[in-house]
């Protein structure tokens, strides 16, 4: 009778755990939910953000504040033209459908690149136009940092092309982040968006 030799028998248990543990770990990987817009990337599990400390119109803002809730988070300038009051607006109506549906709103925080011209006391009075319960931050370059290495947002001052009123353009990114409860990402908007398709999305994410 032929034995098999005791390493040839650990290699096999040794297989065998780890195609159990590869299978543990996909069975328990959630689905996205259905009929997501293809302008919504949904994640399993997606990264926390570094830590963080920006000044804001509720008190200092940090990694901490994203979490026990979800959160919409995007990046722009008060003297923006064109994309964040739509993106503005857009998330207003998002949060007047949650809360017509009798459930609680994401909260939404805008976090200004533009700290020269967009102080708290002009983003307390900027935001409310769009939503009482919206939340304004400032992040100078170098606070944009954790949020440049984690989520791809960028921003680019054009200080150097002032107009006659001293007005320049910025760019920046103009995607919409989602965070969950815990703290990590959980799914990103790019534009255009339209608000029953956000809302749609944003509902079918935080109810799977």
């Amino acid at each position: 009778m032929t034995r098999s030799s005791p390493s040839v028998v650990f290699l096999l248990c040794t297989a065998l755990l780890i195609l159990g543990g590869l299978g543990l770990f996909f069975w328990y990987q959630p689905a996205p939910p259905r009929g997501l817009g293809d302008r919504t990337q949904w994640l399993a599990r997606g990264p926390s953000l570094p830590p963080f400390s920006l000044p804001s119109t509720q008190g200092t803002l940090t990694r901490e504040s994203l979490s026990g809730h979800w959160t919409f988070l995007l990046f722009g300038y008060t003297h923006c033209p064109d994309v964040c009051p739509t993106d503005l607006a857009l998330l207003a109506s998002v949060s007047r459908s949650f809360k017509r549906g009798g459930h609680p709103a994401p909260q939404v925080i805008f976090v200004s690149v533009d700290p020269g011209r967009d102080s708290l006391p002009v983003l307390g009075r900027y935001l409310p136009a769009f939503d009482p319960s919206f939340l304004g931050a400032q992040a100078t370059t170098t606070q944009l940092t954790p949020f440049t290495q984690s989520l791809g947002v960028y921003a680019v001052l054009h200080d150097n092309e002032k107009d006659g009123r001293g007005n320049y353009p910025v760019d920046h990114s103009s995607a919409i982040f989602l965070f969950n409860p815990s703290g990590r990402l959980q799914a990103s908007f790019q534009m255009p968006q339209v608000p029953d398709q956000l809302f749609h999305d944003a509902q079918a994410i935080l109810a799977n």
